[in-house]
């Protein structure tokens, strides 16, 4: 004859205070997430894009196309990154992940540790100098906004700034003639050239 083992259930009290721990600690874990994302600043280092945010990128990109279309149609832009040369707007790079610079020959270490000077030229389509004219330039690190540098160009065509790191920075900005916007997104990196 075999022995059987008389399986009892267990207590009313137990499976009541498991589900009660359960509970509370589920809504502890809720509660500290929540905090734990405040604490962070979630959203608040957003990519700025053409300077802008990217909810206004994503909605209006349409409208920028064809605004550096219309630009473009009307003035030469040649931009000078301390040794590298970029004719026109340029916005493509926007849709290449950081990594797509090492595989490069052009728009690679444009930047410098140290000083740098960008010099932008805009003509009109005879080849006259454009005078009147407004640039806003964002140097910044992919990853943070901690080491960016603003470059307001008031009807000058040169700015130098210093660097003070290597890795992936991105260099997005506006040109403003005549009430029209033409804007520019580069992707490149520094390098420490010493």
């Amino acid at each position: 004859m075999e022995n059987k083992i008389e399986k009892k259930p267990m207590p009313k009290w137990l499976i009541y205070g498991l589900f009660i721990f359960k509970f509370i600690l589920g809504l502890g874990l809720i509660y500290w997430t929540i905090y734990m994302t405040l604490q962070s600043n979630v959203g608040e280092d957003d990519d700025n894009a053409f300077l802008s945010t990217y909810h206004n990128v994503d909605s209006n990109f349409n409208n920028i196309v064809n605004n550096n279309s219309l630009f473009e149609s009307k003035y030469n832009i040649k931009f000078e990154f301390n040794d590298e040369t970029i004719v026109g707007l340029s916005y493509k790079d926007i849709f290449l992940s950081q990594r797509a610079i090492q595989n490069r020959k052009i728009r690679k270490n444009i930047l410098k540790v140290g000083n740098n000077s960008f010099t932008i030229k805009v003509q009109d389509k005879n080849g006259n100098e454009i005078k009147n004219k407004k640039i806003n330039i964002l140097v910044t690190k992919s990853t943070n906004h901690l080491e960016d540098v603003t470059l307001i160009f008031n009807n000058t065509d040169t700015k130098d700034f210093k660097i003070n790191s290597i890795g992936y920075w991105n260099i997005t900005g506006t040109i403003k003639v005549d009430g029209m916007t033409g804007t520019f997104y580069i992707k490149t990196n520094a390098k420490n050239f010493m």
